[in-house]
């Protein structure tokens, strides 16, 4: 959401010739934002991954997007480098959520459960909440 957020500010001074990049570069950054949402709604691991790796591609395209606009002195190297170290932030943070895959999960202790007698159950039972294997 922050890298969206700041490349709606940056793309506010993009006008006519960089219009096309603009707006590539708008689009991508929401695309990673949504992705995600999408994403981590899924529950097989597979499907999440899926996205995952859609809102990856989507940050390095903008990136890219990035590189070209500071080669063709369009942005300044500050404004590229704040765009750039948010990136790096989300692919980093993006890899490891991929690499978990369906190991996202409590640990068992943490929550009890209610058996459909009303009975409390014991610690280490199956909970419903982040158990899958």
């Amino acid at each position: 959401m922050d890298f969206a957020a700041w490349a709606y500010r940056v793309c506010r001074a993009l006008k006519g010739l960089d219009r096309p990049t603009r707006d590539q570069l708008l689009r991508a950054s929401q695309s990673i934002a949504l992705n995600i949402a999408e994403g981590c709604g899924k529950i097989p691991a597979a499907d999440r991954s899926h996205f995952l790796q859609i809102a990856g591609g989507s940050a390095r395209e903008c990136g890219a997007i990035l590189d070209i606009l500071d080669r063709c002195g369009v942005l300044d190297r500050e404004a590229v480098r704040e765009g750039k170290d948010l990136l790096v932030r989300i692919v980093a943070m993006l890899t490891r959520m991929i690499e978990r895959g369906n190991q996202v999960r409590e640990d068992e202790g943490v929550y009890g459960y209610v058996n459909e007698n009303g009975n409390e159950g014991q610690s280490g039972q199956p909970t419903g909440l982040g158990d899958s294997q």
